[in-house]
Formats: C-alpha cells, sequence, structure tokens
C-alpha cells in the first residue's frame, strides 16, 4: 500500500586544486582581482539579528570573474536556459552510471561562477547562536574530521516545464524538464562539527550559509537541518576538488533539500537564536498560488524537501526503431530508497514493473530499465517512483500548480516515435 505526497514540506565541471588554480586560470583573471565583502555585508532585513550588531565583514578573498559557466557545455551534452544554467541531458548519463560525472553534471548559478583564490579563502562562522565564532582557512579545513556520501542535488524547479507542457499553466522560471538533476560523492566536514567547534547554543534556531558570488546568495535552515549527519561543508565532488561551477573551494550540501540550501562559494555561516530570513525565504523559494497561503513573512510555504521523481532517459519526443527496445531511466527521493519503478506503456491504464538497476541509495536514487516490444507509431512511457517509505509519485490530476513552478513531482508521460525498421 502506498500513499501520495507530493509536497512535503519538511522542517527541519572540470576540478581545479588549489594548487593548480593560478596554472588552470589564465593569470589575467588575477591581475583583475575584487576584494570581497571589502564593505561589510549587510545581514537579511527581516532578521531580529539584523537590527543589532553589524555582521563581520567577508575576509579578504581574492575573487574574479569569468563567463557565467566556466566549464564547457556543448549541446550535445546541456540544454542551456540562459547563459547562466545548464540542464543535463539524461541519455548522457545513464552509460556512466549512478554517479554523475562533473563535466556532464547540471549548473544552476544566480550569476557569474566567481573564481576564487583558496589561499585567501576564509570562512566566518559567527553569530548570536554562538560562543565562540571563530575563522577557517582552507588549510585548516582539510584538515578537519571529514565524510562521503553518495547524495544527488536537484534544482528546485526541477520540471517546472510540466506545468505548461502537461497542465497548461504556465509557471515563471527556466523551463527544465527533468535534468537539474545529479548525483556525485561528496566529502566534506559535517557541518554539526564546524558548528560543535563554535560552540553552539541550547538557544540557536537557525543557520544561514553566505556565499561569495556576486549575487551574495543566503539562504537560512533550521539548526536541526543543520545539525544532520549527512549535511556538510563540502571540498570535494566524485574524489576530486570542487570543481568552479559547483563551488570551488567549498560548498554546502543539505541532502534532500532544494538545491538552492546548498549554498556554492561558502564564505560565512551565521547561526542565530533568533529566526533568520533571507530574499530565498521570503519572496524565491516559496509556494505561491491559490492552494498556498502566505506564511509571514514569507509569502507563502518555503520549499524545502524535494518531492519522489523519476524520469526516462531519452531526448523528449525521441525516435526508436520498431522491435524490441530497452527504455532506461533514473528515480529518486529525499526520503530514503527506491522501492520500485512502475511503467505504464498506455497512459496510466496499465502498469508493470521496470528493473533496479546496480546501486539503489538512499537520498542519491537509481537507475531503471525496461524491455518493450514496440510497433511503429506514436507512445509514451510514464514510470512511476515509490520510495522506501511508501511514498509516490502523484498523478497529474494531483499535481497542484505554483507560480513559480516548485516541486513538480506528479508522473511524466515521456512521447516518444517508434518507426519502422
Amino acid at each position: 500500500m502506498t500513499r501520495s505526497d507530493p509536497f512535503h514540506l519538511s522542517t527541519d565541471n572540470v576540478a581545479t586544486s588549489p594548487s593548480a588554480l593560478r596554472t588552470a586560470i589564465p593569470r589575467r583573471l588575477f591581475l583583475e582581482t575584487t576584494i570581497a565583502g571589502a564593505a561589510g555585508i549587510a545581514l537579511a532585513g527581516c532578521s531580529a539579528e539584523a537590527a543589532g550588531p553589524r555582521a563581520p565583514s567577508h575576509a579578504a578573498v581574492a575573487v574574479s570573474r569569468t563567463g557565467p559557466i566556466i566549464k564547457p557545455t556543448p549541446e550535445a551534452d546541456f540544454i542551456k536556459h540562459g547563459e547562466a544554467n545548464a540542464e543535463a541531458r539524461l541519455e548522457r548519463l545513464w552509460e556512466k552510471g549512478l554517479i554523475t560525472p562533473a563535466s556532464l553534471f547540471f549548473v544552476r548559478n544566480h550569476g557569474a561562477t566567481p573564481v576564487i583564490d583558496a589561499k585567501s579563502w576564509k570562512l566566518i562562522v559567527h553569530g548570536s547562536g554562538l560562543d565562540r565564532p571563530f575563522e577557517l582557512t582552507y588549510g585548516e579545513l582539510l584538515k578537519l574530521p571529514s565524510k562521503t556520501v553518495t547524495r544527488y542535488l536537484e534544482c528546485a524547479g526541477n520540471g517546472r516545464a510540466f506545468f505548461k507542457d502537461l497542465l497548461g499553466k504556465e509557471a515563471q522560471g527556466d523551463p527544465w524538464r527533468l535534468g537539474a538533476f545529479g548525483v556525485a560523492e561528496w566529502t566534506g566536514v559535517p557541518l554539526s562539527e564546524i558548528l560543535g567547534r563554535a560552540g553552539v547554543k541550547k538557544s540557536a534556531v537557525s543557520v544561514m550559509p553566505v556565499g561569495l558570488d556576486g549575487s551574495e546568495i543566503k539562504r537560512p535552515m533550521p539548526i536541526a537541518k543543520a545539525m544532520e549527519e549527512d549535511t556538510l561543508l563540502a571540498y570535494r565532488m566524485n574524489g576530486e576538488d570542487l570543481p568552479l561551477d559547483h563551488g570551488f573551494p567549498a560548498r554546502i550540501l543539505v541532502p534532500g533539500w532544494a538545491g538552492a540550501a546548498s549554498i556554492k562559494w561558502v564564505g560565512r555561516i551565521q547561526v542565530s537564536d533568533t529566526p533568520l530570513y533571507s530574499k530565498l525565504t521570503t519572496t524565491d523559494y516559496v509556494l505561491i498560488g491559490p492552494d498556498y497561503p502566505p506564511e509571514p513573512p514569507a509569502d507563502g510555504p518555503v520549499v524545502t524537501t524535494q518531492t519522489v521523481k523519476s524520469a526516462v532517459a531519452l531526448p523528449w519526443g525521441a525516435k526508436l526503431r520498431a522491435g524490441r527496445n530497452i527504455v532506461r531511466g533514473y528515480a529518486w527521493s529525499p526520503n530514503g530508497a527506491i522501492a520500485r519503478v512502475d511503467v505504464s506503456l498506455n497512459g496510466g491504464k496499465t502498469w508493470e514493473p521496470a528493473e533496479l538497476v546496480g546501486p539503489n541509495l538512499p537520498r542519491a536514487g537509481v537507475r531503471w530499465e525496461l524491455s518493450l516490444e514496440a510497433r511503429a507509431g506514436e507512445m509514451t512511457i510514464t514510470p512511476r517512483a515509490t520510495d522506501e517509505a511508501g511514498i509516490s509519485q502523484p498523478e497529474l490530476s494531483d499535481q497542484r500548480w505554483n507560480k513559480k513552478g516548485y516541486l513538480f513531482g506528479a508522473v511524466v508521460s515521456h512521447p516518444i516515435s517508434i518507426v519502422a525498421g
């Protein structure tokens, strides 16, 4: 027996090493360096703490700007959404295994990728929720106790295109299908270790990482989520230093939550004994629509936990030859491992189980495949994932619209054309 929970809102790529950074990036970029935070950085205006003592500025960090995305994003591997965002083509990933190579990992930026000199990078850990605020250099970070976890990252707007394509009601934002998803091995220091060294007070309630990119992206999370064992300050991806586009020298990893919570290029972590707010939890990354009343100071419920999803690893509208075909895809869940994937070849009238292939990891997902005998004509392939908590993807009719197109989790009928051999 399964249950459907499409909007569970919990409260809870080319790698460059620091030593090689100056040779991997043209010298001219470092001669155009700016010093981030020289004038100080204001805290989120909605925070009660913002009215108190001024927050410390970022440490003097050598930051230079290049193009919006640094790694190659060829059309064969990515679907570009503007200059700063690149959706992965899932059909290019499946044969690579469950782990997504950094070179093929989707990119979701709020601006140009910053190039940060690890030698000058420092992390500032501060706030009213701490007894022992401190600063940490990159070298010191690498010496702290670390762990490696395999987890997926996913943009909150993954699947946004389907609000228009399948529900007939457009949502704001880039029209991602299902390629704003990727799985990696992340190595870093548990955020609980960082906060423990800073002496977290019992009164602490909010933790807010702040990025060093030009947009100064910041997003708070409850102290309980920050202290979960797989919430990391990550510095490696798939065994290599974080690629520039994915947060070098350090980023936050918040498994199971919308990717916006996993702040890249972190330079500061604020811990407060009063609730913290930012644009990313009040006007952006909140659910706005007829089914979602405001939750002041936010315009609607804050997007946190992602939804169970599945996807077909074929181009949209792919062409296959008539006869025997093996159709492949992915399934993932923020709640744990995947229990099963069922597939319909007739628009949801009947379902048959797909075979789960390879590793099936909590908060990472699994690959699946299904053999089918197809005749010439048009058809759809509709996968439906169910996780080990018993949560299944809802029917399309149960998917609720929201203005910004977040958390699309309903089953998607993927169109294909079968052509005579």
